[in-house]
């Protein structure tokens, strides 16, 4: 049975949303259940509504499966764009996860210099937007950064040399934003990205 980009793209989302879900408190997930509902049409007194007949004498444990269930039923009703788009109003570190574009975990190779020295290290994922570099290397957050990778599929083989900023220092590597990149680049990295994904 064949998917479509669509279906593909949901599942990807849903899985991280599930991730995140089991991790959130419960006023977060009633949070989140307001907003998928504002996405799908259901309307803001049919939420109060649920969340009033939960039973009283449910325990924690049970009222909070059955928000996540609810939020489930919910996300079913949704394609992925409006799915994407609901999400993207949640702000804060909770949310951190949606992006904009679709991520891809990978391992290519890169050149990148900063200040003037040059270094070669791998790209471990990738979106339309960054890119997560594997290194020992300090930077600095806001440093400016010079990036040349290729990134292939099947027959097509695209080089990039763009310029990225850092925006994230974690133990084994760095985030990094790009800054001067054309609408054409990121279409073709979002494109090719959706087709490896």
């Amino acid at each position: 049975m064949a998917y479509t980009a669509d279906q593909i793209e949901k599942h990807t989302i849903v899985l991280r949303l599930a991730e995140s879900i089991y991790k959130m408190q419960d006023q977060q997930l009633a949070m989140l259940l307001e907003a998928l509902a504002q996405a799908s049409e259901i309307k803001e007194n049919q939420v109060d509504s649920f969340l009033a007949k939960l039973p009283v004498q449910a325990n924690d444990t049970l009222r909070r499966q059955m928000i996540i269930g609810r939020i489930f039923t919910v996300i079913r009703s949704l394609d992925a764009q409006r799915l994407l788009q609901c999400l993207r109003v949640l702000k804060g570190p909770d949310y951190r996860w949606v992006r904009e574009y679709p991520r891809l975990s990978c391992f290519l190779l890169v050149d990148y210099a900063a200040d003037g020295k040059a270094y070669r290290s791998c790209i471990r994922d990738i979106s339309a937007d960054g890119v997560f570099i594997e290194t020992a290397e300090h930077f600095d957050v806001s440093q400016e950064i010079a990036l040349c990778f290729i990134l292939s599929e099947a027959n097509d083989s695209v080089p990039f040399k763009i310029q990225g900023r850092v925006k994230r220092i974690y133990p084994d590597g760095i985030g990094v934003q790009y800054e001067q990149i054309t609408d054409y680049q990121r279409d073709i990295l979002n494109t090719l990205i959706k087709k490896i994904n």
